[in-house]
């Protein structure tokens, strides 16, 4: 498909240049493998799509596994599958499944366009994959159904409040709602709607030793990443009333449900906006309610077909960061507000992309995240040798 220029006014945004002086050169695999108890996230540059990748802290071999989520183009992910591979940071082939779990968030094809050959390819080593069930008649969603037939993969279709652990890791389905997957069948839920979102929570529990004695325990509050896929306004309203949030109103009862309950469900340290920052997928309450660190955005910079990111959209990010509408204070860059675009370009007389984004999610919240780019524009493949380590103030 052509793609033609965003209609003209400011309803799109294109990302600031980020400083050179805040990027490093560093030895990215080098620092997986020294950190490995850390659980890394990758969101590749592939333009208006979604392709990531988890890859859970080493076991007691000091492999790693990894976790897919959405894979929108067939060259990227698997090749950069390849370059940790040769470098030493996967799994060695095992009993238990290096893939345990594939996710098509939806079945857009930015979003499962490169599934079919990912699938194909490393069905021996998935453990399940998971897909909303909304029935979308494109090519890549029926050779996506078709190679998990042929190959046997078993499948999942999540709700809201489906938990999953991988070792320490938890999986949390915060999207689809029950109500809105039972309208699939009559097109009831708007494709983007039917997203699975997902929150992963790190490290989400720990076993302590008293003496002989072994006690299994839930952390109160670890470090938590919101992966918000295509959801919109339904799906997030839906959310909102299944994880209500919990309103200090009553010291000693407050107290107690938050001993209880823990952090709020929709709280997220690090959020992948929904929607590529559609004007649709995001909105300040929300954004205010989960209170991110950090903001990741997945979007070809407002020069693809739709004009994504969404000034209202970042805008919306940006005043839940920083309120201004009362203090009347002065913006500060979005990098210092914690949002950071793969379409991003660095400040120079030439300008360099900043490309596909990995986070280091250290096992402890005492230590900081690390973040890293690799230069990549959405067509390159990913070198591990060019990674820049950005630094935080």
């Amino acid at each position: 498909m052509a793609v033609r220029p965003p209609s003209p006014g400011r309803l799109h945004t294109a990302p600031a240049p980020v400083p050179r002086s805040r990027l490093r050169e560093g030895d990215f695999a080098k620092a997986c493998l020294e950190n490995d108890q850390a659980l890394i996230y990758f969101l590749l540059n592939v333009g208006d799509g979604d392709t990531q990748l988890v890859l859970f802290p080493a076991d007691s071999e000091g492999g790693r596994r990894m976790m897919v989520v959405d894979i929108a183009t067939r060259r990227k992910l698997p090749a950069l599958v390849d370059a940790l591979a040769e470098r030493g940071v996967l799994a060695k082939p095992a009993v238990k499944p290096e893939i345990p779990i594939v996710v098509g968030t939806h079945p857009h094809d930015d979003h499962i366009g490169g599934m079919p050959e990912f699938l194909e390819r490393f069905a021996p080593l998935i453990g399940e994959f998971w897909e909303p069930g909304y029935y979308h008649p494109t090519g890549a969603f029926v050779e996506t159904m078709a190679v998990l037939e042929e190959k046997g993969i078993p499948r999942v279709q999540p709700t809201s409040g489906l938990s999953k652990f991988v070792d320490k890791t938890r999986l949390v389905a915060l999207a689809p709602s029950v109500a809105l997957t039972v309208r699939f069948d009559s097109y009831g839920t708007e494709i983007n709607d039917a997203s699975i979102v997902l929150k992963i929570e790190y490290p989400a529990a720990r076993v302590a030793q008293d003496g002989n004695n072994r006690t299994y325990l839930r952390l109160r509050d670890p470090w938590s990443l919101v992966l918000g896929a295509d959801a919109q306004t339904t799906s997030w309203a839906h959310a909102v009333t299944e994880f209500p949030q919990l309103h200090r109103e009553t010291g000693a009862v407050y107290e107690a449900l938050r001993i209880a309950l823990g952090t709020d469900t929709l709280r997220g340290h690090v959020l992948k906006v929904p929607h590529h920052a559609s004007k649709h997928g995001i909105n300040i309450e929300l954004v205010e309610r989960m209170r991110p660190r950090l903001c990741l955005i997945s979007s070809s910079g407002g020069v693809g077909s739709y004009g994504f990111p969404h000034l209202l959209a970042v805008e919306a990010i940006r005043e839940a960061r920083q309120p201004t509408t009362r203090r009347r204070g002065r913006r500060k860059p979005d990098i210092e507000l914690g949002i950071h675009y793969t379409s991003a370009v660095d400040t120079d007389e030439h300008p360099r992309p900043l490309g596909s984004i990995a986070l280091m999610v250290p096992p402890a919240q005492r230590s900081k995240l690390r973040l890293w780019r690799f230069g990549d524009r959405p067509t390159d493949v990913i070198r591990l040798d060019r990674a820049r380590e950005f630094t935080f103030r």
